[in-house]
């Protein structure tokens, strides 16, 4: 594309050099640069991508987009802007034909069911045969091609090309989740969403974004209508049984639609809900829709949230019910999203995503009622480090009044000490006066010994980690690590020493 169709739209200081030349591709990471790329210079958190754009240059860029002019090659133009980060959607979305445009986007954001509402709407579409494309934190697929990505929401380059491609290979829908992080960085900026989904709010990355009305600001910007030019008028589909979320719905001035369980004046609703250990049965019911059965192997009531946000969207979308009701059925548990795992001896492992005050109780109170007469609930789980430190003893404090006996243990610490972590969720048993729990800094090893607690009709919920495959520790150093390997291995090494 030539530079100057690249720059449509943007608003810039000052060029220098020529703009009527042609870009071949675009990048922020100098390492990826192609010859006759264009390279947009970010300041990132840790990195200035200025400190980048020689580097850039001697790989072959032949533009570059800057935040203050340089002293460069006469042969790169600059195009001198205030700000790169919120340039960069423009001209992704331009240097890839707008993309966007020729797909039904449906945007998930909220703390907690993102993954399990996208697939859930996945399910739901391919019931449908509708061709669909998905961008979760667990995985994310153009049809059954699986892609990948290092964040939950993609930068604004690599979602505009994942748009492309999905237009290319025939997707009809995106369903993607929409982190608080990709709103405030303008990742998620001139997508033109058709559908949004609000799920809940809760504690979390405080660390980033400082108090949770600060969270909720940022989140509230992709439902707010003066922000159409943006993310686009679509529908958005509201959970009204969240606090939060209410005042999301009353503000709001798109077309709206609401789900809740309990709330009376919601659009569609839940009842007759029995969830157990083999999943949920309930039905749904709306002020256009008679009542429809549901029946699925998900488990608990956070997924009857999911499921309400996924029935209402697709709904929207104009999925014929039949098809909405199949996709719920069919899906089954996926990438630590309260995953279970039985074994001979009677017990039930859990694996589960959790890592917020609100998603350990939702998953503790969603395994207790699933215990057998006389059956304990062993909770293993500890906190990232880097991140936000308030939640640290209210987890803390949740796991010891809720699970019947409690291991702490380490997640992803990072730059900080493992037992600093402990002793910070800690704080919140102490609190409680209850010493039904014990500290394993190892995480395989509290894994280890939680299972050997465990006997017939006893449930361990292993929280934290799900789908992650790794633990990262100081400087980015990673190892491999899987709660779902760990308990394989356990469960391996006791069919040997049986056999034995």
């Amino acid at each position: 594309m030539r530079l100057n169709k690249l720059l449509e739209n943007v608003k810039y200081r000052e060029i220098c050099g020529n703009i009527d030349i042609d870009i071949k591709d675009l990048s922020i990471d100098s390492r990826n640069i192609v010859r006759g790329g264009l390279f947009v210079a970010v300041q990132g958190f840790k990195i200035d991508g200025h400190d980048y754009v020689r580097e850039a240059i001697n790989k072959g860029a032949v533009a570059v987009i800057i935040n203050k002019k340089m002293k460069l090659d006469s042969g790169v133009t600059q195009v001198v802007i205030d700000e790169t980060r919120q340039v960069l959607p423009v001209i992704s979305s331009n240097f890839f034909g707008h993309p966007s445009r020729s797909l039904n986007i449906i945007g998930i954001t909220g703390t907690n069911g993102k993954t399990t509402t996208c697939y859930l709407i996945n399910s739901i579409l391919k019931s449908a045969g509708i061709k669909n494309s998905m961008i979760t934190t667990f995985k994310s697929f153009i049809g059954e091609d699986e892609m990948k990505f290092e964040r939950t929401t993609p930068e604004s380059i690599d979602l505009h090309r994942f748009f492309s491609r999905s237009r290319e290979r025939g997707s009809v829908f995106v369903c993607m989740e929409v982190s608080s992080h990709s709103i405030d960085l303008h990742r998620v900026d001139h997508i033109g969403f058709n559908f949004l989904i609000f799920t809940n709010l809760s504690q979390d990355h405080l660390d980033y974004h400082g108090n949770i009305e600060n969270y909720f600001e940022v989140k509230s910007r992709l439902f707010d209508a003066r922000n159409n030019y943006n993310f686009g008028n679509g529908k958005v589909v509201i959970n009204i049984d969240d606090s939060f979320g209410l005042r999301l719905f009353e503000d709001t001035g798109r077309k709206k639609v609401s789900y809740a369980i309990n709330s009376r004046d919601a659009d569609i609703k839940a009842s007759d809900i029995i969830s157990s250990i083999s999943g949920i049965k309930m039905k749904i019911a709306g002020k256009n829709i008679e009542e429809i059965g549901i029946e699925t192997s998900l488990c608990g009531i956070f997924n009857v949230y999911n499921i309400l946000a996924a029935f209402a969207v697709c709904l929207e979308a104009g999925i014929d019910t039949r098809y909405i009701v199949e996709g719920i059925r069919k899906i089954g548990g996926f990438g630590g999203r309260f995953e279970k795992i039985e074994d001979s001896s009677g017990r039930t492992v859990i694996i589960d995503y959790a890592h917020t005050p609100d998603g350990l109780e939702n998953v503790l109170k969603t395994a207790r009622g699933m215990l057998a007469d006389r059956g304990r609930l062993i909770s293993v789980f500890g906190c990232g480090g880097d991140r936000d430190k308030n939640k640290r003893r209210i987890m803390g404090s949740i796991s010891v009044r809720l699970a019947d006996f409690s291991i702490i243990t380490t997640d992803n610490p990072r730059s900080e000490e493992p037992d600093s972590i402990i002793d910070m969720i800690e704080e919140g048993f102490r609190e409680e006066n209850i010493r039904r729990y014990k500290r394993i800094t190892d995480r395989k090893e509290a894994i280890f010994e939680a299972m050997d607690m465990a006997g017939c009709g006893d449930v361990v919920l292993i929280a934290g980690k799900g789908h992650e495959n790794y633990q990262e520790f100081e400087n980015g150093r990673m190892i491999p690590f899987s709660d779902l390997d760990i308990v394989s291995e356990y469960n391996e090494d006791k069919r040997k020493n049986k056999s034995q």
